[in-house]
């Protein structure tokens, strides 16, 4: 990974992360257990991600707490709150239970980068997921890379 100048915004546990996992029935990729246990939430000051191409902007990861009095202006990015207002429109399988797409960082312009459980449940790809295009049980993605590590090693903080 590149050197990564994030500050961590709120703390977690491997119990959340845990939680998490079984709230949406998903196995966390390792690689992403470990970054978000040091920069859960974090908010790079600008953080370029090159995909195919083209350049994108991260403005935040999402946060994983389970802390009720956690500031609303943080509780919007918690993830399942994310999932809560966008769910319909992450999954074309109205029977689903738990995610089969997990958003795991905001993009500028209102996309997420999510891990993509569909394919491989123990090393998901990572999926850009274009809410303009996407309606409910109708999500369009696009592939950005094979897995979470080759995310971070992409990433250019500045």
């Amino acid at each position: 990974m590149k050197d990564l100048s994030l500050k961590k915004k709120v703390s977690v546990t491997h119990d959340e992360l845990d939680s998490l996992e079984m709230f949406f029935n998903i196995n966390l990729p390792i690689s992403y257990r470990k970054f978000i246990l040091e920069f859960n939430g974090a908010s790079p000051e600008e953080a370029i991600i090159r995909i195919n191409s083209e350049e994108r902007v991260l403005e935040r990861f999402l946060i994983v707490s389970e802390d009720e009095k956690l500031d609303s202006g943080l509780m919007q990015y918690e993830i399942k709150v994310v999932m809560a207002q966008i769910e319909e429109r992450l999954t074309d399988n109205e029977d689903l239970v738990g995610a089969e797409t997990l958003p795991f960082a905001y993009l500028f312009g209102g996309d997420f980068l999510c891990l993509d459980f569909k394919e491989d449940a123990i090393n998901p790809k990572v999926v850009i997921w274009d809410h303009n295009e996407s309606e409910e049980l109708s999500p369009v993605f696009y592939k950005a890379f094979d897995n979470f590590q080759e995310f971070l090693d992409a990433m250019s903080f500045s």
